[in-house]
C-alpha cells in the first residue's frame, strides 16, 4: 500500500483511507492500459493548444449561429411525457424527442421526476468525493528539491489523511513555458499563500468502489429509452472516458451507415 495508495489517490482524486475499496482488477486494468506497469513504452502525453476550452468553443460555435444554445440556464427537472421529454428550468419549458443528461450520475438522478427502479439502482450506486482545487503560483507546494518535481506531485501528510492532496505542475503538463509556477493543488487551500491564489473551484470525482464498478456493468439497462446518461463515471472517471461515453450515445441515436 505504501506506493499504490498515494498513486491511486492522486490519479483518482480519491480518499486515501478508502481507496483500497477499488477492485484490484479495475486498478490493474487501468495501469495496464496507461503503460504504468512498465518503465518504457508508455503512451505519449498530448495536450490541446490553448486548453480544453478550444474544443468546447468549436462545438458551441455552430449552435450559437442557430440560436439553439442556452447557457447559464439551471434545469430543475426532466419529465418523460408520452413520446417526448419535458425539460424545465424555472418557468421555462422545452419539449424534446430525446434528452442526454451529460452530468454526474447523482445529479442526473436528481433531475429525473420519475426515475425507473433501474435508474435508481444504477445511478444511485455511484458516490462522489468532493475536492477543492486551487489555481495558484505558490511554489512552496512543489517539492523542495527541483529534481524531485514532476507533473503530478503527491503530498503525503499522515496516516489520518482523508482527502487527496497533490499539486499539478501546469507548466509541465501543458507546456506553458512560463518562468512563474502555474499550479493546481487539491485540498490544501488553507495552506496556500492567498496573495498567489488565482482561482478556487469545487469538484466532485466518482468513487470507483466495488458497488460503482458493478453499476457500470449495467449501463446498457439504461439505454434505449427517451433519456440517455453520459459521463466519465461509466468508466475510469477521466476526460477521455466522458468523450467515449458521448460517442457511444451519438452512435446509438444516429447510427453510422
Amino acid at each position: 500500500d505504501y506506493y499504490l495508495v498515494p498513486m491511486g489517490s492522486a490519479i483518482w482524486s480519491a480518499d486515501p483511507k478508502t481507496f483500497t475499496q477499488m477492485p484490484a482488477r479495475t486498478f490493474m486494468e487501468f495501469f495496464e492500459r496507461h503503460g504504468l506497469l512498465s518503465l518504457g513504452d508508455q503512451p505519449q502525453w498530448r495536450t490541446v493548444t490553448g486548453g480544453s476550452r478550444r474544443y468546447v468553443e468549436a462545438i458551441c460555435q455552430p449552435l450559437r449561429t442557430t440560436g439553439r444554445l442556452q447557457l447559464g440556464v439551471k434545469v430543475s427537472s426532466v419529465v418523460r411525457r408520452g413520446d417526448g421529454v419535458e425539460v424545465a428550468a424555472g418557468e421555462r419549458r422545452w419539449e424534446f424527442d430525446h434528452v442526454v443528461l451529460a452530468c454526474h450520475s447523482d445529479e442526473a438522478l436528481g433531475l429525473l421526476e420519475a426515475p425507473t427502479p433501474q435508474e435508481v439502482e444504477v445511478l444511485g450506486a455511484i458516490r462522489y468525493q468532493p475536492n477543492v482545487a486551487t489555481l495558484h503560483t505558490d511554489g512552496t507546494m512543489l517539492p523542495r528539491a527541483p529534481r524531485a518535481g514532476a507533473s503530478w506531485n503527491y503530498h503525503r501528510l499522515g496516516a489520518d489523511q482523508q482527502v487527496a492532496t497533490l499539486t499539478y505542475d501546469l507548466n509541465r503538463l501543458q507546456g506553458l513555458g512560463l518562468t512563474t509556477p502555474m499550479l493546481v493543488t487539491l485540498n490544501r487551500h488553507t495552506e496556500i499563500d492567498e496573495s498567489k491564489v488565482l482561482g478556487r473551484f469545487d469538484y466532485a470525482h466518482p468513487v470507483l468502489d466495488a458497488r460503482a464498478v458493478a453499476a457500470q456493468s449495467r449501463q446498457l439497462e439504461l439505454s434505449g429509452g427517451q433519456v440517455s446518461f453520459c459521463g466519465a463515471y461509466w468508466a475510469s472517471g477521466f476526460h477521455e472516458d466522458g468523450v467515449q461515453s458521448a460517442r457511444a450515445i451519438c452512435q446509438r441515436l444516429v447510427p453510422t451507415p
